[in-house]
């Protein structure tokens, strides 16, 4: 009952938004040529797939031609200053994550700013972080894992690198917890979960899609989750917050933003084409088999929300004097 009451939610946040003020024009979002998209990470990884999978959706909606550009590269931040100096025609579009915000607050003189030369277009949902251990190790509970960081060195754990979701969420919960952990960095999740699964380190907190075929063929244990509501997906898992962490639910999200100036008229039509993309039957299934979360954000409501991340993640960056070449 709860996936059906949740895409009923999502397919009437679509609804709303598809009437909201005047009939949209019937010119094309980008009169010229195609919608390109930047999606500021490797082909290939999540972030990827769900830019290209929902675009793809959006595209067919509008009835206009969308490509695809990855350009990668200081953890998202190449691809963005690309995506600010576009011309704001309606012809670009930016798919943002979170390691985008966190990477923006780590930095000093950006070509850019997030809430300067950009205007938020939607936001489509998360995935949840989940806290694992190796499916061999002795930590068989959160409550295992709280008494071995606050035995002897504490425990070691890895991420994708400095400043990642994984990083910060982990530095967060040995500060609540008053554990202590060592961060062992990689270059990139997948190395990092690599690294778990050989034993080389104690715990991570990779995203539900990382985790759940390694938890579901016997190699990783997730001992919690950082969604609002347990998973069906994940059964018998805690939620942090059903452990007694009431705001501790850091994620994984996506939002697209187009370049500031951009006609409200070509926004508002992209924002009604991807929320209906994200209803879309097919859609829903692949990505909740993966343990995202969707949900629907529209333009004031995500220009609001990315503004609450920036300031939320910039304090645990100073708190823990995290830099860019950590």
């Amino acid at each position: 009952m709860r996936s059906i009451s949740k895409l009923a939610r999502v397919a009437m946040t679509a609804v709303a938004l598809c009437c909201t003020g005047s009939a949209f024009s019937a010119t094309p979002v980008c009169p010229d040529r195609y919608i390109r998209m930047v999606i500021p990470q490797p082909a290939g990884g999540v972030g990827d797939m769900i830019g290209r999978l929902l675009g793809d959706k959006a595209s067919a909606i509008l009835g206009q031609t969308m490509v695809f550009e990855n350009i990668p590269g200081a953890t998202t931040m190449i691809g963005t200053a690309a995506a600010a100096r576009a011309k704001p025609d309606g012809c670009t579009i930016l798919h943002l994550t979170t390691s985008g915000v966190v990477a923006s607050v780590m930095r000093d003189n950006l070509p850019f700013s997030l809430e300067r030369d950009f205007t938020a277009v939607v936001g489509v949902g998360s995935f949840p972080l989940a806290l694992s251990v190796n499916a061999k190790s002795k930590i068989k509970t959160f409550g295992d894992l709280v008494a071995a960081t606050k035995a002897g060195d504490g425990l070691n754990y890895s991420t994708g690198g400095s400043g990642t979701m994984a990083h910060l969420a982990a530095l967060r919960m040995l500060k609540e917890i008053g554990g202590k952990g060592t961060h062992v960095p990689y270059k990139g999740n997948a190395p990092a979960i690599q690294g778990l699964l050989a034993g080389d380190v104690d715990f991570m907190f990779p995203s539900s899609s990382e985790a759940l075929a390694l938890m579901q063929g016997d190699k990783l244990r997730v001992l919690a989750l950082t969604s609002e509501k347990p998973l069906a997906t994940f059964p018998n898992v805690p939620t942090m917050k059903d452990l007694g962490f009431a705001d501790f639910a850091p994620r994984i999200w996506y939002a697209f933003l187009v370049p500031a100036g951009t006609p409200a008229d070509a926004v508002a039509r992209m924002q009604d084409a991807f929320a209906k993309a994200l209803a879309d039957p097919t859609v829903q299934e692949r990505l909740s088999a993966r343990g995202y979360i969707s949900e629907v954000r529209g333009s004031a409501d995500v220009s609001a929300f990315i503004k609450a991340e920036a300031a939320r993640w910039k304090m645990v960056v100073k708190e823990n004097n995290i830099t860019s070449e950590d």
